[in-house]
């Protein structure tokens, strides 16, 4: 690569870290819109809200204040996307009588999903002292884990603390969530552990341990589990959303996972090893004999269209506060047929260039690619900057 343009990838590379960096502060301070609709929205009967502090409001039947109805507490838990907050009604039993997701951060398509499940219906009447155990007295989502974990969280808490604090009901004492480690993440770490001995250079079966490394995390982390790496979730650690290592292992390990390989071995071993759609493109182009047919003139113009396409989602995402507003990607689409319109077609449109171009997706449209790129310069700028440091003769 050329001097010149080693100056200009850094150059360029400077420039999306500040502005990423503005987008957050921006996005930051913006200010959040009044709750009061969705107080109406939990707990309809109630003609006058008052705020008592804490979040929680005293649901009255008139404003003279006459009749106390029950009460309004506005919770938070990590969904996939970040932050969500919704309004729990509960009534002078402490039992729920009504629910309203006041703000969210996930993926439009799946919180449609949500909204449209039997969950809520579920959540209705229950007791502050109920287990709120999914499968058994609340009804999960499938594909939606996260997103129904956050609500039912949310509704839990703001029960018991409403039962606690305003209507001296006796709480059970409410276990620490215990670590989650079970086939997806076993699945992971043989995924690495596959990836690292494929990678060895005295290794004869590179080609075939790759091909079942792929097909696993098609089947396993695609279609079983749907827990492709997305650009929302990277959104969401910059916006400083860290789920709870507790319940969220399986991420840690995906992306501790990426760093440690790239920082030891300048490897990208998801994209290329296990990622689920990328293997999803590999099997289409097996089947129609792929191969790389961009033009030598084009390819670097393409490669800066993917990477403007990549910080704009990521500079959309912190100015609004939501990781999946700009996300554009079809893994939920193809993975659990859920999307907009636009995304099945997005989604028909690759698998179909899939059987012509290798990984046509990865190679031109891919939100993290760029991403993985920039830890690439980053990282070999900073050995660069290291090895003159060392060289540099002593005065």
């Amino acid at each position: 690569m050329a001097k010149n343009t080693v100056k200009t990838e850094r150059l360029l590379a400077v420039v999306a870290i500040l502005t990423i960096l503005l987008a957050w502060i921006i996005g930051y301070w913006r200010v959040d819109g009044d709750v009061t609709p969705y107080l109406y929205e939990a707990f309809p009967q109630t003609g006058y809200f008052q705020p008592i502090g804490n979040g929680y409001y005293q649901a009255w039947e008139s404003q003279s204040r006459e009749t106390l109805l029950g009460y309004v507490t506005l919770g938070s838990a990590n969904g996939y996307g970040g932050p969500m907050q919704v309004a729990v009604a509960i009534d002078l039993d402490g039992q729920v009588l009504g629910l309203s997701v006041v703000r969210h951060k996930e993926t439009p398509a799946w919180m449609q999903r949500v909204l449209r499940s039997d969950l809520f219906d579920s959540l209705m009447g229950k007791s502050y002292a109920d287990a709120f155990e999914f499968g058994e007295d609340v009804d999960g989502v499938s594909g939606a884990t996260y997103t129904s974990r956050a609500i039912v969280d949310v509704v839990q808490e703001g029960s018991r603390e409403i039962a606690g604090s305003q209507l001296n009901l006796p709480v059970p004492v409410q276990d620490k969530p215990g670590i989650v480690f079970g086939i997806p993440e076993i699945t992971l770490i043989l995924l690495f552990a596959a990836g690292y001995i494929g990678h060895q250079q005295r290794f004869k079966y590179k080609k075939q341990i790759r091909w079942v490394s792929m097909l696993v995390g098609l089947i396993v982390l695609g279609f079983v589990y749907n827990n492709p790496l997305t650009i929302a979730f990277i959104n969401k650690l910059l916006m400083g959303y860290f789920p709870d290592w507790r319940t969220s292992l399986y991420w840690y390990l995906l992306l501790g996972g990426i760093l440690f390989v790239y920082t030891v071995d300048n490897k990208n071993p998801y994209c290329e090893w296990f990622c689920p759609f990328g293997a999803a493109q590999e099997c289409m182009g097996a089947i129609g004999g792929a191969k790389v047919r961009t033009p030598a003139e084009y390819r670097t113009t393409l490669v800066w269209i993917q990477r403007g396409l990549a910080w704009l989602a990521i500079v959309v995402a912190l100015l609004f506060r939501s990781p999946g507003i700009s996300s554009y990607e079809v893994f939920g689409t193809l993975f659990a047929l859920i999307g907009s319109g636009f995304q099945f077609v997005l989604l028909g449109i690759i698998l179909v260039a899939a059987l012509f171009l290798k990984r046509p997706w990865c190679s031109y449209l891919c939100p993290l690619r760029p991403v993985t790129d920039l830890i690439r310069l980053v990282r070999k700028w900073v050995i660069e900057t290291w090895q003159k440091r060392n060289l540099k003769p002593i005065a």
